[in-house]
């Protein structure tokens, strides 16, 4: 592999900058075209097309570390298997609930 040199501008800071070039020196040149018919007509043969060197889009964003005090992982209780588990908790500590008020009054 080869080592980062540092001198280097980032990529989407040199597309931005090529981009931006090639648009300005396009439209120099049209201006510069209107006014004769000849060259008018071949406009699009005079303005540069070069696409730049560095790919299209950035590199994606390494992924974000946890919140602090969060817990890393997949949320299993958001399940509908854990949903449902909970949901019979609830309903048999509920009847044992209502047995236990109903014994006692």
């Amino acid at each position: 592999m080869r080592p980062a040199d540092t001198s280097l501008p980032g990529s989407t800071e040199h597309r931005r900058r090529t981009r931006r070039q090639a648009r300005h020196e396009a439209r120099a040149r049209l201006r510069t075209v209107v006014a004769d018919e000849e060259l008018l007509e071949d406009a699009d043969a005079l303005c540069p097309k070069a696409v730049h060197d560095l790919g299209r889009h950035p590199s994606p964003r390494p992924p974000a570390g946890p919140k602090e005090g969060r817990r890393g992982g997949f949320k299993v209780w958001k399940t509908p298997y854990w949903k449902r588990r909970n949901n019979l908790r609830k309903a048999r500590n509920a009847a044992a609930r209502e047995l236990a008020e109903a014994a006692s009054g």
